[in-house]
Formats: structure tokens, C-alpha cells, sequence
């Protein structure tokens, strides 16, 4: 998104100078945390709670609203290991048991990872604590990115929330079928080769991945009911577009596609290196000399934040980067907004 924003020297609405989130997250999204301060954007691509009602107050009203879900048990297993050294991941261990015991590299292991997701899930309301920092990140974290109760159990809400949510979403991807996810969105909104094509990065790795069970994954889809009914509402309507695009059609195009990632990957990564602050997390390391080319389709959502703020601030007439004393008042602004919602649905 911010790519096809940058070739096209479209606006796009950032999260403040030194955030990555967007609009106040976790609160819903706020447009007084958006920068730069205009009166509306191209593209929002950037992580955000989602809130229609707020987003109609500034974006055209023929905005395409794309969003990205993925399978509730490999969600659950990803967001653990991702966070596993924050909140409400990282535990008081005479609290609550959950020793979180880290190897000599400082992460926990595979074996560990599992143990900890094996022991919540046995009795998670033992654990879930709703005065927790970020408690929503432990139970149905997809609802709660989609702006909805993440404590709802009741069928006729979550059905009407899902069936809005239908109704506002131009199309859903699936993080499990990206590639295909890619394609249809491709021809979706017309867009080029050059536009989806990717290198991976921020991967797990092999070693901090959990082993999960049979019998845990059900204890996650039970835990995580909304999310299993949301994912299985946008999995089956993802499979109709497939069909209508042509299986045979896919195929085809995925092999293509296929081609075209191998080939920037060799063109522009070197090697794929752990994060320092999360050794457990992988990016990619780029070749010497990268071209432009290779640099954009490498560079994370905040370091191509930085590139397309820096080029609307000197491209946009009568716009003016803000003083330290206006950012400081933002930040503070946004730390208000993002603790108020830290604890709340």
C-alpha cells in the first residue's frame, strides 16, 4: 500500500513522528493523531483500530476499505510469539507461574513457547484479566483490531457485527493464502505486477515456533470463538472469489507470480538476519549497492512512514513540519488516547 502510494505520489496518513501505530491505537482511530494534519488521505495503510463511523469523518466517500486476517490458531500462536516478551505475555511469574524461562540468546524456544500457551489455554479465564495492558491480545485480537467486543459470545452479535463488516470491506486477504490474496486484489483495483510483489520479512524463527496440538487448537478456537467465526465468515466468501476468478486461472497466475518473488529475492536480499531488540524475528538483509527498487520493496511500514512523510512535507504546498513542542503535545495527546483503551473494549 504505501509502496503503490510512493509510485503514485498518492497522501498517505502516518502515525506520529516516532509511532507505529495510527490514530491513538489501541484506541479507535483518531484523525488528531494522524500526520501530516490534512483534511483527508489516499490511503491509510498503517495499523489502526477500525472504526467506520470515525473514518467517515475524513476519508472520501468512495474509499476502499481493505483489511488482512488469518486462521485464529496460527494467529494466536503468531501474536504469542511476536509479544511473548510484552504485555500480557510477559508475566509475573510468582503471580501466576508462567515463568517464561528464556534461553541464553533471550527468547524462549519452541518447547517453552508451547508450554506457556498449553498451560493458559488449560484455564485461560484463570489469566485473562481484563485490567492488563493489552489484554486483548489473548482473546480474539482480530475482533478487537476490527473495532467489536472481543468479550462477545453472543451468535446474534457477532453475526451482525461480522454481516457490517461485510457490507464495508471492499475485499478481505487471508494471510494464509497470501499469494492468492495478492492476485485477487491485483485485479481487483487494477493494480500492476510491479505493485505486489514482495520479499519476506519479520519471520519467526523455526526454533520459536510452538508445536501446537490437536486438543490445543480446539482450546484456542473455543477461547477465541468470535475470531473462528469471523475468519470462517471471510474464508468462505475469500473461496467464492476464487472460484469466479478461476481456479485454473489462479494456478496459473500463482506460478507466474511465483517466478517474480524468486527473482527479487535474488535480485535484492543478501541474507535475513535477527531484529536486536527481538533476536527471535528475522528481516532481510539487503545486498550491497541495493537499487531504489530493491530498498522500497525491503523497507518495514515505519521506515517507509518516514520516507513518504519526509516527501509530503517538502512536496504538499503551505505544509509545515510541526515544532518539538507540537510534536510533544501530539504525543502526549496520543499517549492519553492509547492508555485510556489499554484496558477497556
Amino acid at each position: 500500500m504505501l509502496r503503490y502510494a510512493d509510485t503514485h505520489n498518492l497522501t498517505v496518513g502516518l502515525p506520529l513522528d516516532g509511532k507505529w501505530e495510527l490514530g491513538g491505537y489501541p484506541a479507535y482511530i483518531d484523525r488528531r493523531l494522524i500526520d501530516p494534519p490534512l483534511t483527508s488521505y489516499n490511503i491509510l495503510g498503517h495499523h489502526f483500530r477500525f472504526s467506520k463511523s470515525r473514518l467517515d469523518e475524513f476519508m472520501p466517500v468512495d474509499t476502499k476499505y481493505i483489511t488482512i486476517l488469518r486462521s485464529p490458531v496460527d494467529n494466536v500462536e503468531s501474536v504469542f510469539g511476536f509479544f511473548q516478551d510484552q504485555e500480557p505475555f510477559q508475566s509475573d511469574p510468582k503471580k501466576d507461574g508462567l515463568e517464561g524461562r528464556r534461553n541464553s540468546k533471550g527468547w524462549m524456544d519452541s518447547n517453552e513457547v508451547t508450554s506457556r500457551l498449553g498451560l493458559f489455554y488449560q484455564n485461560p479465564t484463570q489469566y485473562f484479566n481484563t485490567d492488563t495492558d493489552w489484554f486483548f491480545r489473548s482473546r480474539n485480537h482480530m475482533f478487537f483490531d476490527n473495532g467489536l467486543n472481543i468479550l462477545a459470545t453472543d451468535d446474534q452479535y457477532i453475526d451482525s457485527k461480522i454481516a457490517e463488516l461485510s457490507a464495508t470491506y471492499t475485499f478481505v486477504l487471508l494471510t494464509d493464502y497470501f499469494d492468492e490474496s495478492l492476485i485477487l486484489m491485483k485485479h481487483l483495483l487494477c493494480w500492476d505486477w510491479s505493485d505486489v510483489v514482495y520479499v519476506k520479512f519479520k519471520m519467526r524463527i523455526a526454533e520459536a515456533k510452538s508445536n501446537i496440538t490437536p486438543e490445543l487448537a480446539e482450546q484456542i478456537k473455543t477461547w477465541n470463538y468470535a475470531d473462528v467465526k469471523l475468519y470462517d465468515y471471510f474464508n468462505q466468501t475469500f473461496w467464492k472469489k476464487v472460484e469466479d476468478f478461476g481456479f485454473e486461472r489462479m494456478e496459473s497466475m500463482k506460478y507466474e507470480f511465483g517466478l517474480m518473488q524468486k527473482k527479487a529475492e535474488k535480485d535484492c536480499i543478501d541474507s535475513y538476519v535477527p531484529f536486536k531488540k527481538k533476536p527471535w524475528i528475522l528481516g532481510a538483509k539487503l545486498k550491497r549497492n541495493p537499487t531504489d527498487r530493491c530498498k522500497h520493496l525491503a523497507w518495514s511500514e515505519t521506515v517507509y512512514g518516514e520516507h513518504l512523510r519526509d516527501k509530503m512535507y517538502k512536496t504538499i504546498p503551505g505544509l509545515t513540519k510541526p515544532s518539538k513542542e507540537q510534536k510533544d503535545a501530539l504525543l502526549s495527546l496520543f499517549q492519553q488516547v492509547a492508555d485510556a483503551a489499554l484496558r477497556v473494549t
